[in-house]
This record gives C-alpha cells, sequence and structure tokens, in this order.
C-alpha cells in the first residue's frame, strides 16, 4: 500500500497527538526518513515535539501544524448556560 501526501483539510483534522507514520503521510516523507530525522534529533530542531510512551512515539500535532504554517485549531469558549440557551446572563 502506498500513503499519500495529505491535505490540509486532512492535517488539520488530525488528532491532538499522532503516530510518525501519520508524521510522514503529512510531510510526504516516508517513515523510514521521519524515524532517521526523530533518531538523529532533526524533528525536535525543526520545532516538531515528539514524546515517547513505552515503545511508542507519538508526535504532537500543534508542533506540525506550527511546522507546516498552519492555523493551529481556534479554541473552544465556554459560555454561560444562560447564553448557550439564548437567554440573558446574569
Amino acid at each position: 500500500m502506498i500513503a499519500h501526501q495529505m491535505a490540509r483539510a486532512e492535517i488539520l483534522a488530525l488528532p491532538a497527538v499522532i503516530t510518525l507514520a501519520t508524521l510522514a503521510r503529512c510531510l510526504d516523507l516516508s517513515e523510514p526518513t521521519v524515524r532517521s530525522l526523530h533518531r538523529s534529533g532533526e524533528l525536535e530542531r525543526l520545532g516538531i515535539r515528539v514524546n515517547r510512551l513505552g515503545a511508542q512515539y507519538r508526535v504532537i500535532t500543534s508542533s506540525v501544524w506550527d511546522y507546516l504554517g498552519l492555523p493551529a485549531a481556534q479554541p473552544c469558549t465556554l459560555r454561560s448556560v444562560g447564553e448557550a440557551a439564548g437567554g440573558d446572563a446574569a
């Protein structure tokens, strides 16, 4: 199976953390290349944050968005119950 490069919308729809394989698709690189970049410390120098969880690695998606120059997802805002229901919030 050949992985394809991800579209901008696909990248922006990613969850908070992704695998190195998904990062490879985001960057249009092979997974072995991304693993090599990680081992050499190059991903961290580029600002792409990778955390080790046991034997697995997880990439912080917001750091990938920053590297690619994509806008971060808009944060959710909390509204009072009155506003959410359309009433006056006191």
